[in-house]
């Protein structure tokens, strides 16, 4: 996995962490104290309720009291007069102090006078207290006592909210002559009173009337005075409200929309989700400064080095200018592959002349294996050709041929030219051995030529390279005698060519041949100082991809007749003391042995020389070698 994956992985996964993280803290910690917020919300709006319905007893108590420090209606307990009755405790009455229950109660307990709602039919009906139309003991004491009370009063038609006050003289003296009680039925519309001053919706449920939910009231009461549950809309509190005596008489209940956990769900939800959106965007952003500062550089650096090991191409360059660690490493391996390229030229220069050297070197020891024996039999051939004795041979045939008188001297002379024959048989028979042997060393001699042609059609070694590299590089190996008398101008076309891969080693010794001619002649002239411009393209020469070098000086230039001439061997245009003639015959051999070829051109004495090489692009071997003559 390559380096930005693995940031990305991990970058990826530290925000996702990160995201889960605050989406667990906000379900956990955050929405819970949404929840408690309702929750104490459902609380206080029950504490409302229960403060509505002191509220009311107290208000039902005040207007008792004043009903009850009431002097006719203290001399109508004692006396007990109906027209008091008739008279003062009427339905107008009644109706004016806007109550649902009224009744004057004697001290023993005995009703004197009592009042009930009014029906469907515009009577008033009775009601009737707890079971037995009697008053729970806690009344009955205040009774007694003469005291003021109040509280929840269960009823045949209901419960009421009721409050008692002592019947005094008037002067809230006593002694308290009974009770007067008023009260009101909690009905629906008392209901939305009571709501309506506690800012609820309030609703009622008797006692007994769900035996499960008043044992879920009875558990609560044992932890508190109130029941809460809880659905996906809303909060549900309950309160059991009691008679004086603790019994249960009704549940009051509220149910609180749950628009703060709501509420609350849908800020964690946008918190979330505007953390993953700020997640996503600073990853984002982090990966994009990332991949522009680091990352990407760093994979160019990755690429650079994969491009170098798998093309062995050691003249790309990485060119960094930037000036941290990553330019640092960029300019360190620009710097490394350049000591590398520099030392596989001079590895390679190194190796071609040694190769060259130990070639020279068994190309002479074979030559010289050979002329060895071949001098023996030249020397040989030499020795018995001197053992001739041509001269007396020619004096005894002239003798013969003149004829002589002494028989004993013609059988001698005779004799003697049979003898020389012989001798002179047996030397040529010698000799044509001798002949036949310096034939076949001969032969010996050609085949190690040969041989050495054999081994100049191998390939040549290719390297890649950048081509204005080569050129000034070139131009540094020359004398600086020469060089001195050089300005060197590369056309702006060079620059913009890829690394090429040529026979570096042949085309360097090319340049080098050119630029020297170049400065010699300008020397030979006079001149102090020429230019020498090399220009370069890429074209296509029969049907290949070609390599066009165009390299042109301003020196002495060179004469029409002699321009056919210059590649022949042994011809130069410079002083023949000096010159072999063998530089530009070299050139067009070896650029013929790489299927390329080099042509001269010159307008004439004083206009300059250009030459144009054409070298084939290419990465196979290099071609068989054709010599030009």
């Amino acid at each position: 996995m390559r380096v930005r994956a693995k940031v990305t992985v991990v970058l990826t996964m530290l925000f996702a962490i990160l995201i889960a993280s605050q989406w667990a803290i906000q379900q956990n910690l955050i929405l819970p104290r949404f929840v408690e917020l309702e929750r104490d919300r459902a609380h206080t709006d029950m504490q409302r309720v229960a403060l509505a319905v002191e509220r009311e007893q107290q208000a039902l108590g005040a207007q008792a009291a004043d009903w009850g420090n009431w002097q006719q209606l203290w001399d109508y307990a004692r006396v007990q007069d109906p027209v008091f009755a008739k008279s003062s405790l009427t339905d107008a009455s009644f109706m004016v102090s806007k109550i649902d229950y009224m009744a004057v109660v004697t001290t023993d307990g005995r009703y004197l006078w009592r009042h009930g709602p009014y029906s469907v039919t515009g009577k008033a009906s009775t009601i009737r207290l707890n079971k037995h139309d009697e008053l729970e003991p806690a009344w009955t004491r205040a009774l007694a006592a003469g005291a003021a009370t109040s509280g929840l009063i269960s009823t045949d038609a209901g419960v009421l909210i009721t409050a008692g006050a002592p019947i005094l003289d008037g002067f809230g003296q006593g002694p308290a002559r009974g009770m007067i009680i008023m009260g009101r039925l909690l009905n629906p519309a008392e209901l939305r009173r009571l709501g309506t001053q506690a800012q609820v919706s309030l609703d009622m449920r008797s006692w007994g009337q769900d035996r499960a939910a008043d044992q879920k009231m009875l558990a609560a009461r044992s932890t508190g005075s109130e029941f809460l549950s809880e659905s996906p809309a809303a909060t549900r509190i309950e309160r059991a409200f009691t008679n004086l005596s603790g019994v249960p008489l009704i549940s009051l209940g509220i149910s609180v929309p749950r628009n703060i956990s709501q509420r609350g769900a849908d800020v964690v939800k946008f918190s979330t989700r505007m953390l993953a959106i700020t997640a996503g965007i600073v990853l984002a952003t982090l990966l994009l400064l990332l991949g522009r500062i680091v990352l990407t550089p760093l994979a160019s650096v990755t690429d650079h080095a994969e491009r170098i090991a798998a093309a062995d191409d050691l003249s790309a360059r990485l060119r960094s200018v930037r000036q941290d660690e990553l330019g640092t490493l960029a300019k360190a391996i620009d710097n490394m592959v350049e000591r590398i390229a520099a030392s596989r030229r001079e590895l390679i220069e190194r190796s071609f002349e040694s190769g060259a050297a130990e070639n020279a070197s068994g190309v002479l020891h074979n030559l010289g294996n050979a002329m060895t024996p071949l001098s023996v039999n030249i020397a040989d051939l030499q020795r018995l050709l001197n053992t001739t004795h041509l001269g007396d041979l020619q004096q005894a045939l002239e003798e013969l041929r003149r004829g002589s008188p002494d028989a004993e001297r013609l059988h001698d002379l005779q004799q003697f030219v049979q003898l020389s024959a012989a001798d002179m048989a047996q030397t040529m028979q010698h000799s044509n051995e001798r002949l036949r042997q310096i034939t076949t060393q001969t032969d010996v001699i050609q085949a190690v030529l040969a041989e050495q042609r054999n081994h100049r059609r191998s390939g040549p070694v290719l390297q890649s390279v950048v081509l204005s590299e080569l050129i000034t590089g070139s131009l540094e190996h020359i004398a600086p005698v020469h060089r001195a008398h050089l300005a060197l101008q590369l056309a702006p076309d060079i620059a913009a060519l890829p690394a090429l891969t040529l026979p570096c080693t042949t085309v360097s010794m090319v340049l080098q041949n050119l630029a020297q001619n170049a400065a010699e002649a300008a020397s030979q002239a006079g001149l102090p100082r020429i230019r020498l411009q090399v220009a370069a393209d890429i074209i296509d020469w029969e049907g290949q991809q070609t390599l066009r070098l165009r390299v042109s000086d301003d020196a002495t230039g060179v004469a029409p007749d002699d321009l056919p001439k210059l590649f022949r061997k042994g011809f130069s245009t410079k002083s023949q003391a000096t010159n072999s003639g063998l530089g530009l015959h070299w050139c067009a051999n070896a650029l013929h042995a790489l299927g390329g070829r080099i042509l001269a051109h010159s307008a004439g004495p004083g206009t300059g020389t250009s030459f144009e090489i054409h070298l084939p692009l290419y990465q196979a071997s290099a071609p068989s070698v054709e010599r030009v003559a």
